[in-house]
């Protein structure tokens, strides 16, 4: 049933983002307007998504527990990813440019534009939504410390105050609104979800007229784009996702089916948007991550629901319910 819901959701995501192509290639979005629909939905739409929801849900002090968690375990699965990328890189011989490049699109997915849009449809209890953003702080503290400094060649040492933004202040306020059951009149709940419930189509018009605004055809056929999107799409998720089924086996740790396939799902999303940008601000190989994140995005919807399958059926192999 999850998978059917999931490859459905992928299918309409797909319609989506040809609708967001076919306005960036009838010039009815521009590289400015799609420059600012993105800003749109990273400082306007998704902070309404992430405080409605967590406003919308009950407390229990389950899903604090869980979201702790998840919060913790989303650092191991970026160290993890990142021994994959050195790993993988070093077997490639990439130079250095693009060895970075390979690295961090290893490590970081798009939990954003594909990350949130697909949890909310897939849980829309709000659950999903919940740690999505839990692990999107975890997700943002190493991007914009480590791979800023990375990308720059040390130039940049990155910064705090760069997660010091209205996504962050959206997981605060919503957290202190669900810890103290703080309800909203209407008369604002239902504005803010309205603003909310816009952030799907949005995202997903912008990677649309995103992935029409690049010309990848000189940088497609490059075998360290198919091995990453190998590592990053299928085998890295589910060897994690085997990994922790089995240590919380053994020494009993509970997790939340929910919270468990949030974890999983979101290192298995293709690759960040915000490398591409970050890659062209510091003079990255900007074109290698362009091509990373058009490849990996195309092949998500065949991986996406393959990874969903295979962690369902290893959470009933390993007896959970």
């Amino acid at each position: 049933m999850a998978t059917e819901i999931i490859v459905r959701q992928l299918l309409i995501f797909g319609v989506l983002i040809a609708v967001g192509a076919l306005g960036f290639w009838r010039k009815i979005i521009s590289i400015e307007m799609k420059n600012s629909l993105s800003r749109i939905v990273i400082d306007i739409t998704l902070p309404f998504l992430i405080f409605t929801t967590f406003s919308n849900m009950d407390y229990e002090p389950e899903l604090f527990r869980n979201g702790l968690i998840v919060f913790l375990l989303a650092f191991v699965n970026l160290f993890v990813l990142y021994i994959v990328g050195i790993i993988s890189s070093k077997l490639l011989r990439l130079d250095l440019p693009k060895q970075v490049v390979h690295t961090l699109h290893t490590m970081f997915g798009n939990i954003v534009f594909l990350g949130f849009p697909l949890l909310d449809a897939l849980f829309p209890n709000g659950e999903g939504v919940f740690y999505g953003a839990v692990y999107q702080l975890a997700s943002n503290s190493i991007t914009f410390t480590y791979g800023v400094y990375k990308l720059s060649q040390g130039s940049q040492k990155g910064g705090w105050r760069s997660l010091l933004n209205v996504n962050t202040a959206a997981i605060f306020l919503g957290v202190i609104v669900l810890a103290f059951s703080i309800k909203l009149p209407g008369v604002v709940s239902r504005p803010f979800e309205l603003l909310g419930k816009s952030t799907s189509p949005l995202s997903m018009v912008y990677i649309g007229a995103m992935l029409a605004s690049m010309n990848m055809r000189k940088a497609l056929f490059q075998k360290s784009i198919f091995v990453l999107s190998f590592n990053k799409l299928f085998f890295a998720p589910l060897l994690i996702g085997a990994a922790y089924l089995a240590v919380m086996g053994i020494i009993g740790l509970e997790l939340s089916k929910v919270a468990f396939f949030v974890l999983i799902l979101q290192a298995a999303m293709p690759c960040q948007t915000i490398i591409v940008v970050l890659s062209h601000r510091y003079n990255g190989d900007y074109a290698l991550a362009g091509a990373n994140l058009f490849v990996t995005t195309l092949l998500s919807v065949l991986s996406l629901p393959l990874v969903y399958y295979c962690l369902d059926w290893l959470w009933q192999c390993f007896g959970k319910t």
